[in-house]
């Protein structure tokens, strides 16, 4: 059981404050798993011919050594250190594609962990609640188009920052997901014949690289849940994010629970309402929804949701 949170602000005002919104809104569900906390931003692009790297590891990590090895890779733009073992690197795009490079890095690495990659898309996550996280990168002064947060209870896999959400894979693709993926095991063999490495053993993150491979293919983001939704097995709400665009896909029982929360200047999706009240913009007038079973719904971060974008149980 974990509690995720998604988000979209359409007005400079609630962009200004997203990430301390999410922070407002995923810290009452830590009563759905306390383990770890994560959080997703899609904040100001970097120019199109670079890409940020979020660097998470432990302190003893030689981080001058990561930095010379990604400046004998290509250029290094800039290098910042977010907190005590968290870094943000701003990188030439290198000659190969973004999971070769990470792969790479991480084998040069061993004890380096690389949260997100993309022009746009910065990942934090620790072991801890979520007002730590927010102490430690201070999330609330980081404003953003939109975003994801998760709250984590292990059941199956490790309790350490790796295994914590959101999981990402490619560039700027981002996934948080409460629940379970009952073939799991079957599905992580048929990325790994396709060549995909998996840094951790959480089911979370076959979801991530799933979903990136059928990008890659050329499905639409749209198309590819509604395949998901074919070839994932279990009980499982999915909160998914690009650049371009915020998601939802709930399994055919809608057995893990999600309301989504409507007004024209924003869209905020939640494990459970009563989080939702902590919002300094409230509005009980606000659109409510609770998806249905086997139901996608995605938002455009710019326009909001299209009609056309929602997938009935009858479409899949």
């Amino acid at each position: 059981m974990c509690g995720i949170a998604g988000m979209i602000g359409f007005t400079s005002e609630r962009r200004a404050t997203l990430g301390q919104q999410l922070v407002q809104v995923i810290e009452p569900l830590e009563g759905r798993g306390p383990d770890s906390c994560g959080v997703g931003l899609y904040t100001a692009a970097v120019a199109p011919d670079q890409w940020k790297l979020m660097l998470q590891g432990d302190v003893t990590l030689a981080w001058s050594r990561v930095a010379d090895w990604l400046a004998t890779q290509v250029p290094l733009h800039q290098w910042d250190g977010v907190s005590e073992g968290c870094y943000r690197a701003v990188i030439g795009i290198p000659d190969r594609p973004a999971d070769a490079f990470k792969h790479a890095l991480r084998q040069a690495f061993p004890g380096l962990h690389i949260p997100s990659a993309g022009r746009s898309l910065e990942i934090y996550k620790e072991v801890g609640s979520a007002s730590q996280l927010d102490r430690r990168v201070n999330l609330s002064q980081r404003p953003a188009s939109h975003g994801l947060a998760h709250t984590r209870m292990a059941t199956e896999s490790v309790v350490n920052t790796d295994h914590a959400h959101p999981f990402s894979a490619g560039l700027d693709l981002a996934i948080v997901h409460n629940g379970q993926i009952s073939n799991y095991h079957k599905l992580k063999y048929a990325l790994e014949r396709r060549g995909v490495v998996l840094e951790t053993e959480n089911d979370s993150e076959t979801i991530a690289h799933y979903l990136h491979l059928q990008l890659t293919l050329g499905f639409s983001l749209e198309a590819a849940l509604a395949q998901l939704l074919k070839d994932f097995d279990g009980t499982y709400t999915i909160l998914v994010a690009t650049s371009e665009k915020l998601a939802l896909v709930r399994d055919r029982y809608a057995a893990k629970p999600a309301v989504v929360y409507e007004k024209p200047d924003q869209v905020v999706i939640a494990s459970e309402y009563h989080c939702l009240t902590h919002l300094p913009s409230f509005d009980r007038g606000a659109t409510l929804i609770e998806p249905d079973a086997a139901e996608i719904l995605v938002w455009s971060v710019t326009t909001g949701r299209p009609a056309a974008l929602a997938l009935s149980p009858a479409s899949v």
